[in-house]
């Protein structure tokens, strides 16, 4: 009853359409709303309902959205041009590379690699793409503009779908071949394998023998096993994100409130109102990774001089002061203000 009376009030005195602290409180009291119902409604052993937990569906509007983001926000960009730099580096020499990523969506990582290898002197290399993702019709459509693209750049090109959850993978469907370079490609996607799978998929890329493997993944420590740790760190963790949005927004854009309650509400909605393998949103520290990749028999690799020109440069082309590129032990971390968003590194065996 105490619970139902704070939420009330948040009610009354927050709105998603305030300024940023009133913003992801209305988010948080959302996603607390939806735990204390989850409470009242579930036995204390069984799972929160679907429909708390439930993702929008892929669609075109939510692609739109995260195309928004995309451009608004250096968090992907970075994540892509220093993924890209770290393969462009390890193909240096090689005649044919192939890319496994397993999270393929729009593929919007993909063409500036591929203008990179255009212009590579003696000209590109052949390239081959496994996309990792679903819906299976997604990720043909998103291969299908990629050859197009290779096409017109005159890389010789060739992609294979493999429209599956990344959980589902078996080693077959990487389709390795003898003679080519290979790069594994992570972004944002090894937080959201459960648990007893994680160890059993780095164990089959690296059985794969890959050149280089990068991984990208929010800097932030949602995964603990204490809902108040979690709920705080969470609290913090948005709240530097919604501050970003706030000095690269006006108030009243509707991209924007599109962002916050398309894209990251749902997220503290995982986080905040979600146990067992309901919660899905199982971020974890570069010093986490760190571990979980080295217990694997990988080594990580220092990511170049050039990965972090690049980086500095692209935070150029924003005109929000606050974002912040920090290193830490060859690893590269895009944050706002004081706080860490996002790390990227890069690992072979």
């Amino acid at each position: 009853m105490s619970a139902r009376r704070f939420l009330h009030h948040l009610n009354q005195v927050v709105t998603p359409l305030g300024d940023s602290m009133q913003r992801v409180a209305s988010c948080f009291t959302e996603a607390l709303t939806a735990r204390l119902t989850a409470t009242l409604t579930n036995s204390p052993n069984s799972s929160t309902p679907k429909h708390f937990t439930s993702y929008p569906p892929i669609s075109l509007e939510n692609l739109k959205i995260y195309q928004i983001l995309y451009q608004a926000c250096p968090y992907i960009k970075f994540a892509h041009f220093t993924a890209n730099q770290t393969i462009f580096e390890a193909f240096e020499t090689e005649e044919r590379v192939h890319v496994i990523d397993l999270d393929i969506l729009q593929g919007y990582q993909w063409p500036t690699f591929m203008q990179a290898l255009a212009a590579r002197p003696g000209g590109a290399p052949f390239l081959r793409i496994t996309g990792v993702g679903t819906p299976p019709e997604l990720v043909r459509e998103t291969g299908q503009r990629l050859t197009e693209l290779a096409h017109s750049l005159h890389v010789p090109f060739e992609f294979h779908p493999v429209g599956e959850s990344v959980d589902n993978l078996q080693p077959h469907m990487f389709h390795r071949r003898v003679g080519e370079a290979l790069a594994v490609n992570s972004v944002n996607r090894l937080h959201r394998v459960s648990g007893n799978y994680l160890g059993n998929l780095i164990g089959m890329i690296r059985d794969q023998a890959p050149n280089i493997v990068t991984l990208v993944e929010q800097e932030a420590s949602h995964n603990g096993p204490y809902f108040l740790g979690r709920f705080l760190e969470a609290l913090h963790y948005y709240s530097a994100i919604f501050d970003s949005l706030d000095a690269t927004f006006p108030a009243d854009s509707p991209e924007r409130a599109k962002l916050e309650q398309y894209i990251f509400a749902p997220e503290i909605r995982n986080i905040v109102a979600c146990e067992g393998p309901e919660r899905m949103e199982r971020h974890e520290r570069l010093e986490k990774w760190r571990k979980i990749m080295e217990g694997k028999g990988f080594k990580g690799v220092a990511l170049s001089a050039n990965a972090v020109t690049q980086s500095k440069s692209l935070l150029g082309l924003y005109p929000c002061d606050g974002y912040r590129l920090t290193e830490d032990r060859g690893c590269l971390l895009l944050g706002w203000q004081d706080r860490a968003i996002i790390a990227a590194s890069a690992w072979r065996c």
